[in-house]
């Protein structure tokens, strides 16, 4: 998916049908191998596609509404936020993976959308949020603790219990700085893993 979006950018910028028909059968692709085995992670998961593909469509490369094409990626974040099976804040398959995915799915969308599916994954945010609280409480990962605070730093643009995020980016700063470690935006999740995926189109 990294590939493919990367590719939708080229054909727009160059005009360059051809990259344009080799992304969409890249998207094609995932599509046809998405089935109920698909780990749920953000990492090489649904999260992590359902995220790509909300890009996709906010960004007008391909027409659709996003509310109907991940409308059951949304229905399985949120019950997986209702029972909680994980422990992990960590990106890549724990509860920031569901964070950066409801991040995707509300960024885009007007302050005064009162749709079901909106107001759905508002209520879902802000139990994740307190999940996320219950779970940076606990934790002395280094790692997760840097997951955490730039997803929260996401969050914040979202207008959604500043409060309560507030005083979790203090936490972590506090944490960060007790530490005394360096810490980094896990972009290679965020993106494109590598360029060397792109070398055939280069």
């Amino acid at each position: 998916m990294g590939a493919a979006i990367y590719l939708l950018h080229l054909a727009h910028i160059i005009q360059n049908g051809e990259y344009e028909k080799t992304a969409s059968e890249l998207i094609e692709a995932v599509s046809e191998k998405l089935s109920y085995e698909t780990p749920f992670s953000y990492a090489g998961g649904l999260l992590g596609v359902g995220c790509d593909f909300e890009y996709i469509i906010a960004n007008g490369f391909v027409e659709g509404d996003s509310d109907e094409v991940l409308a059951e990626i949304d229905h399985l974040t949120r019950h997986n936020v209702d029972i909680r099976p994980f422990d992990t804040l960590s990106l890549g398959d724990g509860v920031c993976g569901i964070g950066h995915y409801f991040y995707h799915r509300l960024r885009n969308k007007l302050p005064d959308d009162d749709s079901a599916i909106t107001l759905k994954n508002k209520e879902a945010l802000i139990y994740l949020v307190d999940w996320i609280e219950e779970l940076l409480l606990k934790t002395k990962n280094k790692n997760e603790m840097g997951d955490t605070y730039f997803l929260l730093c996401r969050l914040r643009e979202l207008n959604v219990i500043h409060f309560k995020i507030d005083k979790m980016l203090a936490y972590c700063l506090r944490k960060i700085a007790d530490f005394n470690y360096l810490t980094y935006d896990n972009y290679e999740l965020l993106g494109i893993h590598s360029l060397k995926l792109l070398r055939q189109w280069m």
